[in-house]
């Protein structure tokens, strides 16, 4: 048999040559990752903002894998190459070469909000960190492509420097647009004004309106995010569902106590200005495929089912909600969800999962009991808000019970 031997310099310059390519692929994946969760409406419009936190993730570990494999293999080859170990090499892509400096300071704080955001994430700091953790992946965007701009300029090729001003450009013009300039020329079209606050106990209603509030284009089932201009509140911004179907003059959010900031709005007074950026999701009434329809809802999860459920009015007669909750106290919106059933002639099944109470199903919704109340279940189309674990579980309960994945819908509000 014939025996082939490759010399140090055509290893070497193989490994040059996959890191390059890994170094690509890392190039167009980053922005990519800034239209995925950039709140860009051409693009949630069609794959739905659950999709796109999912692949927003998915992404966002392939280019953690790509942008540490890039550096560790040009050390490595170059250090074949010049006969010095790796660290040696290193100090000298440093010391020698400007690009690489400025790219490797991008890895670095792209890492640190990795790790941070992890932290926060595990330890549930206040959401606010982890926002302003994410913001530093703007610098370490710039930084790389810096060096991604410089080395193309050395290219013989002449067309790679406009290839990469494109596709950045494109990325920084849609999430200039779409996240910062687009919530404020809203703001000051429509002066969103706080216009009543209720405090419900376990709970806040926040009625917003404004000028030609006819003419803000929102659907039932949406959401905003919504940032209060008052001392206390303007440094935060915060997601939160539509609580109320459209009417033209006012929005609505309600939003559960469970933190500093939802603890804390009770204290927003009337009168305050509001920048509202939204609407966002997909999750509204035109997902309805089926004559019957189920609804449920989880705790604050009622928020969005409660306005789809004022929007449809008299439409699709047949419609089920079960509404769950560890006490009859924590039934928010309770009042009105009875008033809107009697009205519009829908089945509302309340079930507490800690408290028994005469005519009321006790225990955790499951499987047997979606069985048991809604036995033709697999004939509806399922419109599903609540706590993750809570959706998760149910999605395979009903998969199970035969409801066909295309008849669940659901959207986690994570930004």
């Amino acid at each position: 048999g014939t025996s082939y031997y490759f010399t140090t310099g055509e290893i070497s310059n193989s490994i040059i040559g996959v890191s390059r390519l890994i170094g690509l692929l890392a190039a167009v994946m980053l922005p990519l990752q800034l239209i995925l969760i950039g709140r860009v409406k051409w693009v949630e419009t069609v794959f739905g903002l659950d999709k796109l936190s999912r692949l927003h993730r998915i992404n966002g570990l392939v280019i953690l894998g790509l942008i540490l494999a890039h550096p560790i293999l040009m050390i490595l080859s170059y250090g074949m190459l010049s006969k010095i170990n790796f660290f040696a090499q290193w100090w000298v892509f440093m010391h020698d070469w400007d690009n690489v400096l400025l790219a490797f300071l991008g890895v670095i704080i792209l890492l640190c909000t990795i790790v941070w955001s992890l932290t926060i994430i595990r330890r549930r700091l206040k959401y606010e960190w982890w926002y302003y953790v994410h913001i530093f992946n703007y610098l370490a965007l710039i930084l790389i492509f810096l060096h991604i701009h410089e080395m193309t300029e050395i290219s013989d090729n002449q067309l790679w420097p406009l290839f990469w001003l494109g596709i950045y450009g494109f990325t920084a013009l849609n999430v200039l647009w779409f996240r910062f300039t687009r919530p404020i020329l809203r703001f000051y079209q429509h002066k969103f004004t706080v216009s009543r606050v209720v405090d419900l106990g376990p709970a806040t209603s926040i009625y917003i309106s404004g000028r030609n509030m006819d003419k803000f284009k929102i659907k039932a089932g949406q959401f905003f995010i919504f940032r209060f201009l008052q001392k206390g509140f303007w440094t935060q911004a915060h997601p939160f569902s539509m609580s109320m179907a459209p009417n033209g003059r006012e929005v609505r959010l309600t939003a559960k106590k469970l933190g500093d900031f939802t603890n804390e709005l009770p204290k927003i007074k009337v009168g305050t200005q509001v920048v509202i950026d939204g609407p966002h999701g997909v999750y509204t009434e035109e997902l309805i495929t089926k004559n019957k329809l189920l609804f449920i809802a989880g705790g604050i999860g009622i928020t969005p089912i409660r306005s789809i459920l004022e929007s449809l009015g008299n439409r699709f007669p047949d419609k089920v909600l079960l509404y769950s909750n560890k006490t009859p106290a924590e039934r928010i919106l309770g009042n009105e969800i009875d008033q809107l059933a009697q009205a519009n002639h829908f089945k509302v099944v309340d079930i507490d999962s800690d408290e028994k109470i005469d005519g009321v199903e006790f225990g955790q919704l499951d499987k047997d009991m979606m069985a048991r109340l809604v036995p033709d279940i697999a004939e509806r189309d399922v419109f599903l808000c609540g706590p993750p674990p809570m959706m998760i579980a149910l999605r395979a309960a009903m998969v199970e019970l035969g409801v066909p994945k295309s008849q669940i819908h659901f959207e986690r509000f994570a930004l």
